[in-house]
This record gives structure tokens, sequence and C-alpha cells, in this order.
């Protein structure tokens, strides 16, 4: 059985790329300014180069992890998202249903998004949102401390809940 939904859940994206990313770019500017420092020959060049770079990514990815907090609130008129910001509240009328949209190949890691669509209104006013368009859908790119399809299952009770309530005000 379902827990009953509560009035506001709010969500905040975990910063786990932006460790990844700032770890793996620390090690290689690390094992390059090893082999800076034992000498390579005509790459050397190429290598302090390499250095810097990973350098720079290694600290973009520590400022992104401390200072970049994604969120997203959902609550009985709809969704907000920081990936949304511009666009205010969504509300759940505005979405079709919720579901999880897989992406990834062989060898590659896979990733699990939250995907919906605008209706044709929302959409024609939302001219920014080419970027996050996909095949009509918009997709939540930010991983949440929660899985995907506990999201995706969340956020359609949190529809359903709103859709129900607002059928049943206009029969009356």
């Amino acid at each position: 059985m379902l827990k009953p939904l509560p009035e506001t859940v709010h969500l905040r994206a975990t910063n786990r790329q932006y460790l990844v990313l700032a770890s793996a770019s620390a090690l290689l500017a690390a094992m390059l300014a090893f082999t800076n420092w034992t000498g390579n020959g005509p790459a050397e060049e190429i290598s302090v180069w390499l250095t810097v770079f990973f350098a720079m990514t290694t600290l973009v990815g520590v400022c992104a992890a401390l200072f970049r907090h994604g969120w997203l609130t959902l609550d009985r008129d709809g969704f907000e998202s920081s990936e949304f910001k511009s666009l205010g509240k969504i509300g759940w009328s505005e979405v079709s249903e919720f579901s999880l949209h897989y992406s990834g190949g062989k060898g590659m890691p896979a990733s699990r998004q939250v995907a919906f669509k605008l209706t044709e209104e929302k959409r024609k006013a939302l001219p920014r949102l080419s970027g996050i368009l996909m095949y009509g859908r918009v997709r939540l790119t930010e991983p949440y401390k929660v899985r995907g399809s506990q999201l995706v299952t969340l956020m359609n009770r949190f529809r359903e809940r709103a859709l129900g309530t607002a059928g049943a005000s206009e029969a009356a």
C-alpha cells in the first residue's frame, strides 16, 4: 500500500557527478605532473598544457560540487526545478504523464532521467527550452537523492492527485 502524499516534497540534487569529475581530473593532472617532473622529451610541452587543462577541470569540478545545488519541489499546484528556474512553477495540468528515459550505450554508463511532455501551449510559450527538448520531451537531468523510478512514481502520484481533485471540483 502506498503512503499518503505529503503536501510538499523538496529534493536536493546530489553533486556526485562533479566530485567524480574533480577526482578523475585531479588524478590525471597528478599523473601528468609526475611525467613532466621525470622528463619525457618532445611530448613535454603538450604534457604541460594537458596538466594545466586537467588542473583547471579539477577546480571547476570542486567549485560546482561546493556551490551548485540543484533542487526539485513538488506540491499540489505543480513542480519547480532549479533546471527550469526561469519558467517558474509548471502546473500538473501542463505536463503529460512522467516516464523514465534511459540513455547510454555499450561500454557507457547508463543514465536514467525523468521525462515528460509539455502541453502545446506551454511549449510555444517557452522558446528557451529548445536545448532541453528531445523529440518533444523534456528531461530532468539532475540526479536527485532518490531512484529514478521512485521519482517517476512520486511525480505521477502528485499529478494524479492534482488532476483528480481538479476533475472532482469541476464536476461539482
